[in-house]
């Protein structure tokens, strides 16, 4: 184990140019479209852990007015059985279906030392020569959860951003506070780094007073995103079914309630059209079985 800077090295391995993905916990991951995007990588192709950061310089354990970031623990009868603390982990797999390999990185935003941070990241970056970052995100919206979340951009360059607009990825319009991921680019703009903010769409129902904790429509967005720019040759059956018990659960929500049913409804109508080509055709029967059975889960497991 080696120390350089604010980075902690395990292993150097060997990789081709690889392209970076970073996911962090906390503001933009809406859904858990960011962290559960890159949990679903990291589950399907095993990476192998090489480098963190370490969390003293850049986080505080109890933000006021945020979610705790205090270590996680598990006590069972009088015993503690568990202790998770946050972490900033680097992965890496070499990939057997393209030229390039790929560097996963899973962490937590900062919430002090900003420029050390993203300069850490950086350093990784420029030490592999990795050719390309992608820096997911999922902002909180009212798609339709029957509808499939479109995924839009925020680029280093011009060039980056047509490619994107070529797979149907739309740059935005943004103007007010900036984070973290901002501060990524602008240091990548700098070095003539490609660097782009993926974004998903996530279903939010503020009328209904309705925040989907985690959602697998707009992870399985960005991961097919993500399958087809880095060549990664994932099927993605699982989290296809995944994405359809979940539209199915919220369906049968909406066939017991009228209100909340019109109101889907509504916004259905005003959802763009290119945006429902993908989406999943669920019948009323569908959504009624998949959300028994998902109810019959949580009695078996005694819940």
């Amino acid at each position: 184990m080696a120390q350089k800077g604010d980075l902690v090295y395990t292993a150097h391995p060997e990789l081709r140019q690889p392209y970076m993905v970073v996911a962090l916990d906390g503001w933009v991951d809406g859904g858990e479209a960011a962290t559960g995007s890159l949990r679903y990588l990291r589950r399907r192709l095993r990476p192998r852990k090489f480098a963190e950061i370490p969390v003293a310089r850049f986080h505080i354990y109890q933000v006021p007015g945020q979610l705790s970031l205090r270590p996680y623990t598990r006590v069972e009868d009088g015993l503690l059985r568990e202790y998770r603390p946050k972490r900033n982990i680097f992965y890496y797999w070499q990939n057997p279906h393209g030229e390039r390999d790929l560097i996963l990185f899973q962490g937590t935003e900062p919430n002090m030392n900003w420029d050390d941070y993203v300069q850490a990241i950086l350093d990784v970056a420029v030490e592999y020569g990795v050719n390309r970052i992608f820096m997911l995100g999922g902002v909180l919206d009212k798609t339709p959860h029957t509808r499939e979340p479109g995924v839009s951009c925020v680029c280093s360059t011009v060039e980056l951003r047509n490619e994107l607009q070529q797979m149907d990825i739309e740059p935005v319009d943004y103007e007010g506070p900036g984070g973290v991921r901002t501060l990524l680019v602008h240091q990548c703009q700098r070095r003539d780094l490609d660097m782009a903010l993926l974004h998903a769409r996530v279903t939010y129902y503020p009328e209904f007073n309705m925040i989907i904790g985690h959602n697998p429509k707009a992870i399985r967005a960005l991961v097919r995103k993500l399958n087809q720019l880095m060549s990664l040759g994932l099927e993605l059956a699982d989290l296809d079914r995944e994405a359809k018990d979940f539209e199915a659960r919220i369906s049968y929500m909406a066939l017991q309630n009228r209100a909340f049913r019109d109101y889907v409804e509504a916004l259905e109508k005003e959802y763009p059209e290119a945006a429902m080509e993908d989406a999943d055709e669920l019948s009323a029967d569908e959504a009624i079985q998949a959300a028994e059975e998902f109810l019959r889960g949580f009695v078996d497991d005694g819940e």
